[in-house]
């Protein structure tokens, strides 16, 4: 398999990862994770800030890279909790980029410092429901692009390095960050909602229905909410 199939491009500039370690602005209490290792340039600059430092790397080949790291999983990290860690530094697989942002939230992860692809940081600069939704949960600041010629193998797109600091959210932003966090339907979610805020569940089902919310969207998986949708209940809630 090669370093395109597993969707891997190395940064070489060493002067950049040395400035995502220090953006990352790491102590000792911090525990930190990495993905997608590969040869470890940036793994081993963590690991000069902390020793909590947990990193995932795909592909089995970069064992003997990683081989002095304490805490290396060989591993989907989708595939496991990230419990009890609060900073991420990592320079992202492309393909990943969303459902790693989407699990950071889940997983309360309060400050990233991602290089990721220039589609994805247009995303994140968009109204569409992840834009919507990343900047709920984070400020978002673009630090810098990063030529693409500056990776091996040359990605077909410039990248961008950016820092994401979790918010203290505002009340109105509550309805929105509870319900994302939910699993099944959205109507669920919502009646989840009135009760934990002191609603009965009958008295939360009569309040869903003053909402005049159509039942097809209500019937839908919270994993598919729009973000035409969340505008609707910033309006209503």
């Amino acid at each position: 398999m090669t370093e395109v199939q597993l969707d891997q491009h190395f940064l070489k500039d060493e002067s950049i990862i040395k400035e995502e370690v220090e953006l990352a602005e790491i102590d000792s209490k911090d525990r930190v994770i990495e993905i997608g290792a590969g040869k470890g340039v940036l793994t081993k600059e963590l690991a000069k800030k902390t020793k909590n430092l947990r990193v995932f790397e795909i592909d089995k080949r970069f064992k003997e890279e990683l081989k002095d790291i304490q805490e290396v999983i060989f591993g989907n990290c989708l595939d496991y909790s990230w419990e009890g860690y609060n900073k991420i530094v990592a320079n992202i697989p492309y393909s990943l980029s969303e459902t790693i942002l989407q699990k950071a939230i889940k997983e309360n992860i309060q400050s990233l410092v991602l290089i990721v692809s220039e589609g994805f940081k247009e995303v994140l600069e968009s109204d569409s429901k992840l834009g919507i939704v990343a900047n709920l949960f984070f400020d978002i600041k673009v630090i810098k692009k990063v030529d693409r010629q500056l990776f091996f193998p040359v990605p077909k797109v410039d990248s961008y390095l950016i820092k994401f600091i979790r918010k203290k959210n505002s009340k109105e932003d509550e309805p929105i960050i509870y319900i994302l966090s939910k699993d099944g339907k959205i109507k669920n979610a919502l009646i989840s909602w009135f009760v934990v805020n002191g609603k009965t569940k009958r008295q939360a089902k009569e309040m869903l229905k003053t909402m005049k919310i159509d039942k097809k969207i209500l019937d839908k998986p919270v994993a598919r909410i729009t973000s035409k949708f969340i505008k609707l209940i910033k309006e209503r809630l």
